[in-house]
């Protein structure tokens, strides 16, 4: 009788037709999705995603592999190490380095894993704090939610998921990123990189980037790979996040994948199993329930939209998945409005449940302020006179519009928001002129930050009592006579 290993080896496919690196295979009766193939050094040189009677579907990581090799069954799922040597590192599409430094090795994982079942969750409670305020304020994430960041080319979608990993440097407890980056330039990858660095962000984040120029392969794998990575943090109890730019890119990589191996068509030419395969990827965020650790993973996904359109296929799939959108509108970004996140398009249906309970207290009637301020407007510009009441309610949703502005890359951490909306919420800025709004917040968050920061550090406690509140006011009207005076 055949030993195990002579069957190994004696099940050898050879590759019928190939484009590209999408291949289809003959001679593998027994072969498994998921599976990798292995060149005749034993090394992975394919993944199977397929097959059929007569042969099996395969992605094949180098697109110059020689057509008339043979490939042999791996008796494996595709795996990837994971550690926590991960943060920090830049990796490919199939998790090899892509920074040029030394392998790492860790724990192999298979990268396609069921999500956890619902008897091991807890409901999401605790604040995920992005630092952009008009998501703290009106949009609150919690960790273990996926919320869907959408909106046309251009319109800061990547600068909202990179700001988010940018101020988990103030999270508590502390937040293990992932930046998943799928169909982008390499240009684009090493000025994220970059950019992560100069703010020493990459302490705690790892990259997975699969460029554009990368195989289907790489591409297809990419978003699997970071989440297997993400999880190992969340597996240890740890809180992680994860952002992938984006799913438009991936879906369309998907796309060409199935075309290519002959696939039917579905709505928009793209596969039927397209929502199958990012819904099961979604789903593996959450968060944990004591007796698994109590870790979390957040996934912000990111989806493209042509001109507005909400409506289309992948757009639609991805919001019936998540938790609520962050939806950007060009309009907005052309009129100035920098985050230009649509207050009425978008929401998160954990809502303030998540949110530290000082800003709930001071932003709880702002998302009902800023839908009366839209009405208003629309009626102020059919009217030719409107009533002093109507007029100081569109002021108020100017001062709130021009608060919740925001530079890139500029943070700020909630307890500072605290104040900051405070002081719109009693009337500080009421009496300014309009010009002085952004000079007056910048300069209070320095002084807040110089002089006030045991302040600061009470509300920080989780505390905005009768002792926080006056010391808050009496620090405003002290800043306030300064800044009137200069």
């Amino acid at each position: 009788m055949r030993s195990t290993a002579e069957k190994k080896l004696n099940e050898v496919g050879y590759i019928d037709r190939w484009f590209r690196g999408i291949a289809f295979v003959h001679g593998l009766p027994h072969v498994a999705v998921g599976e990798v193939l292995v060149a005749d050094d034993d090394q992975p040189c394919a993944i199977v995603i397929g097959f059929g009677d007569r042969w099996v579907e395969a992605l094949f990581f180098d697109e110059r592999f020689p057509m008339g090799k043979p490939v042999q069954r791996g008796h494996r799922l595709f795996s990837v190490p994971v550690a926590d040597t991960h943060a920090g590192r830049v990796l490919d599409g199939l998790g090899r380095s892509r920074d040029a430094l030394p392998f790492v090795p860790g724990e192999e994982t298979p990268v396609f894993r069921p999500a956890p079942a619902i008897i091991d969750r807890n409901a999401v409670t605790r604040p995920l704090v992005t630092g952009i305020k008009m998501i703290d304020a009106i949009l609150p994430l919690g960790r273990g939610q996926r919320e869907l960041i959408i909106g046309d080319r251009r319109v800061g979608k990547g600068t909202i998921g990179l700001d988010t990993i940018l101020h988990q440097r103030h999270a508590t407890p502390a937040v293990q990123c992932v930046y998943v980056s799928v169909g982008n330039k390499s240009r684009h990858v090493a000025d994220t990189v970059g950019l992560l660095n100069a703010a020493g962000a990459m302490l705690y984040t790892t990259v997975v980037a699969a460029t554009s120029d990368d195989s289907f392969a790489a591409q297809y794998l990419a978003p699997f790979v970071g989440c297997v990575i993400a999880e190992h943090f969340r597996d240890e109890g740890r809180d992680a996040l994860i952002v992938y730019d984006d799913f438009s890119k991936h879906a369309k990589a998907y796309r060409d994948i199935s075309l290519l191996l002959e696939r039917p068509p579905g709505r928009e030419t793209y596969p039927a199993d397209i929502f199958s395969l990012h819904a099961g990827l979604l789903e593996r965020a959450g968060q944990l329930s004591p007796e698994k650790g109590g870790g979390s993973l957040t996934a912000l996904p990111i989806i493209e939209t042509q001109e507005g359109d909400m409506t289309s296929y992948i757009p639609t799939n991805i919001i019936s998945i998540t938790d609520g959108q962050i939806y950007l509108e060009r309009a907005l970004k052309e009129r100035g409005f920098v985050p230009a996140v649509d207050a009425g398009l978008s929401v998160s249906r954990l809502g303030s449940q998540v949110q530290p309970k000082p800003l709930k207290e001071v932003t709880a009637g702002l998302r009902l302020e800023l839908a009366q301020h839209r009405e208003l407007q629309k009626l102020a510009q059919l009217e030719t006179t409107v009533s002093d009441a109507a007029r100081e309610r569109i002021q108020r949703g100017n001062l709130i519009l021009e608060v919740l502005k925001q530079g890139k890359h500029d943070t700020l951490r909630w307890e500072e928001q605290v104040v900051l909306f405070y002081a719109v919420e009693n009337g500080f800025l009421d009496d300014l002129p309009q010009t002085t709004w952004r000079p007056f917040e910048r300069n209070l968050l320095e002084f807040l930050r110089t002089r006030y920061a045991s302040v600061l550090e009470h509300i920080r406690g989780n505390a905005f009592d009768d002792e926080a509140r006056k010391s808050v006011a009496t620090a405003l009207a002290a800043f306030k006579e300064e800044f009137v005076a200069s």
